[in-house]
């Protein structure tokens, strides 16, 4: 037993029982945060899961990105699945442009409206919008991203229509063109005359292919909606840090163009399984059958809720107030104001001045010493979060493979070792620092951290401030009750009481690790290590008592354990998920080149014959344009034969002095009507740029560039500006470059063999000098 226990344990059992409690803790967490199994239904009122399951087999069966073949049978096949429900929807067609000016194109947008019993009623009465895409990236099948979401709109259509009607109006939107630039949603907005009648939105989009449905980003102003989402979906998993996370990132939605028009509303996702994300991989078979039934059994509960909400009173004002909120098992969704967060963290810091000074008096407690502790906490926490990134850069170093792994969710197993061994450290840490400061010294030193954070989080940020201040409070509670009964720090009862403060902790941050993980993957490791960091200073004198009584020894073997099986599951899941090989043709007629290019670091020449052994490495800033960033990437090439596909048509139109601008119109045309078509100005600071009359940009850019997507057969006016002396200046290097884009072969290259299962794509290129 000694090499489970030092010889001066004397808490064996109690030992024992505290971990198991704590990883019955972790489980009940973690479980709770995924999606119940899947039930059968039999009722027409409610979603059901094999008929949305054979609806999404349907449309994704081939690669359907915008324009393409394959998504108009999507289109065709989704029109007819409305009207067999009885509802008479439209095609909205329209050019559309993303407002950051780097896409524009023709989208076909699916439009239909269920209208409610108060329908005409009251000409200011709102809508309610549900929104998802339709088309996808074009080397994935689109069946998690976001076809999923669509047919569990058919489905959700399908059940409202079998029922009494709602109150509100309901209008469905299969926007299209969302993967290339929320160039669906920008057209609606911009030209649907439904879009004066929407009063709230429901957008439903996903990262992966598992996982619970959670909402991760509400509209500014949002009290009265998530007062209303805890109503409609109690074990709703969502939280206001996850807001102000997704604030900072650049990331876009379609459910962005409606909230940059003030459009109220709510944005649902399932992050699981990054593999499917847009990669081949994302298939209907892969789709978890239990997040696909609680996505659309949610979808009702919303639109049951909401669909019978006035919904003027989302309308915010300005300055409207936000909530925080957050999900915790069986109490659900909780929430308050916004404005609480900042005095509720003042009551906890006054909490703890408090119960430092009650501890004073039955232990010695110096505030130096205890400041000392706080100091040490804070190099803790930068030093494992830094030390476990570089560790695992390593990794990447020793593995390159990893470092195209497209899922995190295969190493868990490796987080699980890595938090275990950080847990250690921390533990021997602080047992070594009691030898110059008193176990009471050092929690409290965290506990000084802990109060800085929140009071930082609270005003800066106070979606976040739930995070540290429950946990604090009900751990300042335990460490009160130890001061007020004076009890030992020797007894199990001491160990009992201090699990009870650290409960809620515990429960509420092992999911969240877990979905950062998920979120940000390994590349950024360090962000989930950090915040097990700080979660440990809290529970410092738990894990100083656990380490006094049960040997490291064995931590460290279970996390041995939990690299190795991250270890096989990472190489299983290479075996299963094969990163596919990348081939481009590439023609240049103008310069009579035509090339094989692959970008992979390693040449497979038996995948890709065509190279044979004069292949070579090389950068081809010919072919891309020096401003753009391929010119500086290294491709395998090979010479390839002329396929004859077409090249893209430049016709200057006009060529014009206006004032101290020089404007030039080109008319320009795909000929074989290419997936995408890339422009680029070469040479010359932009000053404005606008297709087909819709505005790209009004300040000035270098190395412009945009693309049209879904090509008009007859090709686009392109129209732009530049200072007149600039381009008496560079005119020599002045140019126009238009690259056609097509993921499958198109017909009029009859010659051109391609490899089967590799990601193709074949591009023609045309550059005009600008006179």
């Amino acid at each position: 037993m000694h090499f489970f226990f030092p010889a001066t344990a004397k808490h064996r059992f109690s030992m024992l029982a505290i971990l198991f409690a704590i990883c019955s803790l972790i489980l009940f967490a973690l479980s709770s945060v995924q999606p119940p199994s899947p039930t059968k239904v039999s009722t027409t009122t409610e979603f059901s899961l094999p008929a949305a399951q054979s609806q999404l087999q349907k449309i994704t069966q081939d690669k359907h990105p915008i324009g393409s073949v394959g998504h108009a049978k999507v289109r065709e096949y989704l029109l007819a699945e409305l009207r067999a429900i009885g509802l008479e929807p439209q095609v909205h067609s329209t050019f559309a442009s993303f407002e950051k000016g780097t896409a524009s194109g023709q989208v076909h947008n699916i439009v239909v409206r269920l209208v409610g019993r108060n329908s005409g009623q009251n000409q200011n009465k709102k809508a309610l919008l549900l929104m998802a895409h339709y088309d996808a990236v074009p080397n994935s099948f689109g069946a998690a991203d976001d076809g999923v979401s669509v047919v569990a709109i058919l489905q959700t259509l399908r059940a409202l229509k079998a029922q009494a009607p709602l109150a509100n109006d309901l209008i469905c939107l299969l926007s299209d063109g969302e993967e290339v630039g929320l160039l669906g949603a920008s057209g609606f907005v911009q030209s649907h005359p439904w879009m004066k009648d929407v009063g709230m939105l429901l957008n439903f989009d996903n990262r992966g292919n598992a996982g619970p449905i959670m909402m991760f980003e509400p509209s500014s102003g949002n009290r009265t909606l998530i007062t209303n989402l805890a109503k409609a979906v109690p074990n709703v998993i969502s939280n206001s840090l996850m807001y102000e996370v997704y604030k900072a990132l650049p990331n876009d939605t379609d459910f962005t163009v409606f909230r940059k028009q003030g459009v109220p509303g709510l944005n649902f996702a399932m992050i699981q399984n990054i593999s499917s994300y847009h990669t081949r991989y994302d298939r209907a078979d892969l789709i978890s059958p239990a997040s696909q039934q609680q996505q659309g059994q949610m979808m009702l509960q919303l639109l049951r809720h909401f669909g019978e909400q006035d919904l003027s009173a989302f309308h915010s004002p300005t300055k409207a107030e936000d909530s925080v909120y957050f999900s915790f098992p069986v109490i659900g969704l909780i929430h308050y104001p916004a404005a609480y967060a900042l005095p509720i963290a003042i009551l906890i810091t006054i909490l703890a001045i408090v119960t430092f000074w009650l501890t004073r008096k039955t232990a010695r407690l110096r505030v130096l010493a205890t400041m000392a502790g706080a100091l040490s906490f804070i190099v803790t926490i930068i030093a494992i979060g830094f030390l476990s990134q570089q560790a695992w850069n390593l990794v990447f170093k020793l593995y390159p493979a990893y470092l195209e792994m497209h899922d995190q969710d295969t190493g868990h197993y490796y987080l699980l070792g890595i938090l275990i061994i950080n847990a250690i450290a921390f533990g021997l840490l602080q047992k070594l620092l009691t030898r110059w400061i008193s176990m009471k010294e050092l929690a409290f030193g965290t506990t000084m951290v802990w109060v800085g954070i929140l009071l930082f989080v609270s005003y800066r940020f106070p979606g976040a401030s739930f995070l540290f201040a429950w946990p604090l409070l009900f751990v300042l509670l335990s460490y009160l009750y130890l001061a007020v009964k004076n009890i030992s720090e020797e007894s199990s009862a001491y160990a009992w009481i201090l699990l009870a403060g650290a409960a809620f902790s515990i429960v509420l941050f092992s999911p969240l690790i877990l979905l950062f993980n998920i979120a940000l993957g390994f590349h950024s490791l360090g962000v989930p290590v950090i915040l097990f960091t700080i979660l440990l200073g809290l529970l410092t004198p738990l894990l100083i008592w656990i380490l006094q009584e049960i040997r490291a020894r064995i931590f460290l073997l279970v996390s041995l354990l939990a690299m190795c099986l991250g270890a096989i599951a990472t190489a299983n899941f290479h075996e299963a998920h094969p990163i596919p090989t990348q081939l481009s043709y590439v023609a240049m007629p103008q310069q009579n080149q035509y090339l094989w290019l692959a970008p992979q670091r390693t040449l497979d020449q038996r995948t890709l014959p065509m190279f044979g052994t004069a292949a070579e490495q090389k950068t081809l800033p010919i072919l891309f344009g020096k401003d753009h960033p391929r010119s500086t990437w290294k491709y395998w090439t090979a010479t390839a034969p002329n396929a004859e596909i077409a090249a893209p048509v430049i016709a200057i139109q006009s060529d014009q002095i206006l004032g101290d601008r020089r404007e030039i119109v080109a008319h320009i045309r795909s000929p074989d009507l290419a997936s995408n078509v890339r422009i680029q100005i070469e040479g010359v600071s932009v000053l404005s740029a606008s297709i087909q009359d819709q505005i790209l940009t009004t300040t000035a850019k270098e190395k412009w560039m945009s693309t049209v997507h879904a090509m008009p057969r007859e090709g686009v006016t392109l129209r732009f500006q530049i200072a007149k002396d600039q381009a008496l200046k560079d005119m020599k290097d002045m140019k126009i470059r238009v690259t056609d884009t097509f993921y499958v072969v198109p017909a009029s290259a009859g010659n051109l063999i391609v490899p089967a299962g590799i990601d193709f794509v074949a591009q023609t290129i045309a550059v005009v000098d600008i006179p």
